[in-house]
């Protein structure tokens, strides 16, 4: 039987070593992005409606409409939404 489960969703940067993502990622209501990164229970970080772009020239490698990342190569990951233009 399939349950539904509903989130939230929320564009993100995601920074590694060579790379720079930019796009969506789904968490539980009210689920704080430190929890979501701590508490998983799986080793990877599934990103929607991504632009993956090469760290040192910022030229665009892919877009994608989902793949799923090492929670490992994380860097770095915050909130677009939290940027200061």
């Amino acid at each position: 039987m399939y349950v539904k489960i509903d989130k939230e969703s929320f564009e993100v940067v995601i920074l590694t070593a060579n790379l720079k993502i930019i796009g969506t990622i789904h968490t539980l209501p009210q689920e704080r992005l430190t929890d979501f990164m701590a508490e998983s229970t799986t080793d990877y970080l599934p990103v929607t409606n991504a632009t993956i772009y090469h760290l040192s020239d910022d030229a665009v490698i892919a877009k994608t409409k989902f793949f799923s990342m090492s929670r490992k190569d994380v860097t770095l990951i915050f909130p677009v939404s939290e940027m200061i233009k």
